[in-house]
């Protein structure tokens, strides 16, 4: 077995020794080569030991886990990470797990669960380690090959393109000075060790003269190819055939393409840089899709940010019973967030958050397997068909259907009142010009109707019962926080006469009458 290095990071000394004590390093077949009291000087180690495996915390003094996340991930791309959290830090850990973290353990966990964790990343990392040997061993029976294709991609690191090296190009190419070229950039994530050599014979096989490709590479998790330019379809309709027999060798694998614009020999530089801007928005492609240059271009009818970017209109829209508005409100979720065209990155942290806001109400373990589920879909289009599948099973173990309870309108009524309660200007006349562009009066009589309550006296209502609930749940919050959460404004005074007036207490009273209760 490997030995691995392995820092421990944790603010609390009694968790960090306790962790550092109980656990069997050199069963796991680690070496503990330092612990940290909080991320600054976890970084410090980092810099300097160089560790293979970083267990952290995830809220910390001085650095957080998730910056010390993103700048170990920036130098070491090559380490692996667990987070402990705690329940009310499940908010970083959605952060953590979208760069990448797969492993997030909840305080308090025993030395069992961490050594499952471990165990993992030790297996990932035994995987790795076995892939580069394999191919050291086939580039060393491949010089020849090699050696051919290897220029093209340093040509493509040089900033600018030495002449000398073009021209060595150009003639390997058989290429006369005029002609332009379009590069097929090809990505994978993960791939076994006989995948990858399977790549690699793949790309040689179909590069050369009389060939699709003139010329390729692979280095690290990437191919890269160049074509003679015949126009923007025929260099898809190669990377299609190059995609078509890599899928058909290598059966699993997850690819992102893309097929940069025409450009000169010594411009291949900038087409390099373009063709991965292009590929990081094959994202919003479905599965197989080569993306382009028009695809980073956003659609001008579409919204940059989804209105439900939190997933609180879905969320309301389930609490109420409202199916078929939930249904509605994430189609136009993923349908703004398709027209907006984010860096992936900020994608998925938009479907994390949803995720996490919709079905809050699960244990955080069953959650936390929904969350890595999402993270390991390579489309857009997939963690939509996701979530709505789990959406409708939640349905079917929990849903009430209101299909006879009112009409739609009433519903989505509804729906935005328990999105938009904190704002002290929500209204009738507000939800008629902002959002349902019908007549308030209309809308009054319509709700009066269905309901058998007013519009007015079920907001208040409905912000009594949040502000009881805020009142509860977090007893370190003042009144005046508490009364803007809730709707009622700076107005401290009249919130306090309104809640006494419901309830029957003082805003103080009803906290106190709480702890009294918990004695």
């Amino acid at each position: 077995m490997s030995t691995y290095k392995i820092l421990l990071v944790d603010d609390e000394r009694i968790i960090r020794e306790a962790i550092a004590r109980t656990v069997d390093w050199e069963g796991l077949g680690l070496e503990l080569i330092g612990t940290a009291a909080d991320g600054l000087q976890a970084w410090e180690q980092i810099e300097a030991l160089r560790p293979d495996i970083i267990l952290t915390d995830i809220k910390m003094p001085r650095l957080d886990g998730l910056e010390l996340i993103r700048r170990t991930k920036e130098q070491q791309p090559e380490a692996r990470f667990a987070v402990l959290s705690g329940y009310d830090e499940f908010d970083l850990a959605v952060g953590a797990m979208s760069m990448g973290v797969k492993h997030y353990l909840l305080k308090p966990c025993d030395e069992q669960e961490i050594g499952r964790a471990l165990s993992e990343l030790v297996r990932e990392l035994d995987e790795s380690r076995r892939r580069e040997q394999l191919l050291v061993a086939a580039r060393k029976m491949d010089d020849s090959r090699v050696s051919e294709r290897e220029p093209l991609l340093a040509l493509l690191l040089e900033e600018p393109v030495a002449e000398d090296a073009a021209e060595r190009l150009r003639l390997t190419m058989q290429l006369h000075h005029q002609i332009k070229l379009r590069l097929i950039f090809v990505q994978w994530e993960k791939i076994t060790a006989c995948q990858e050599l399977r790549v690699r014979e793949i790309a040689a096989a179909q590069s050369g003269a009389g060939r699709s490709l003139l010329l390729s590479t692979v280095a690290g998790n990437r191919l890269l190819a160049a074509v003679a330019d015949a126009g923007l379809a025929e260099a898809v309709a190669a990377g299609s055939r190059l995609r078509d027999e890599l899928q058909s060798r290598c059966p699993g694998l997850q690819l992102t393409m893309a097929v940069s614009e025409a450009g000169p020999l010594d411009g291949l530089s900038q087409l390099y840089q373009d063709v991965q801007t292009y590929a990081a928005f094959a994202f919003y492609l479905g599965a197989g899709g080569i993306a382009t240059r028009e695809l980073v271009e956003p659609q001008r009818t579409s919204s940059a940010v989804p209105e439900a970017a939190s997933g609180e209109l879905i969320a309301a829209a389930l609490r109420i019973g409202d199916v078929e508005g939930a249904r509605y409100e994430l189609a136009a979720f993923f349908q703004a967030l398709a027209g907006a065209r984010s860096e992936r990155h900020a994608s998925l942290s938009l479907c994390l958050q949803l995720l996490t806001t919709v079905f809050k109400e699960v244990p955080v373990e069953e959650l936390q397997g929904k969350m890595a589920r999402l993270l390991s879909l390579p489309t857009l289009g997939d963690i939509e068909t996701y979530v709505a599948s789990e959406m409708e099973q939640w349905i079917e173990r929990f849903g009430e259907t209101q299909s006879n309870r009112g009409s739609a309108i009433v519903l989505r009524m509804k729906r935005l009142i328990a999105y938009h309660l904190a704002n002290e200007d929500l209204s009738l006349q507000w939800l008629s010009q902002q959002h349902i562009f019908m007549n308030a009066e209309y809308l009054g009589r319509l709700f009066r109707k269905e309901t058998g309550e007013k519009f007015s006296q079920y907001l208040t209502r409905q912000r009594i019962e949040k502000s009881k609930q805020l009142i509860a749940t977090e007893t370190e919050s003042k009144m005046y926080e508490i009364a803007a959460r809730a709707g009622f404004g700076g107005d401290q005074q009249y919130f306090g006469n309104v809640f006494k007036k419901y309830t029957g207490y003082s805003p103080l009273e009803y906290r106190k009458s709480l702890t009294e209760r918990n004695q």
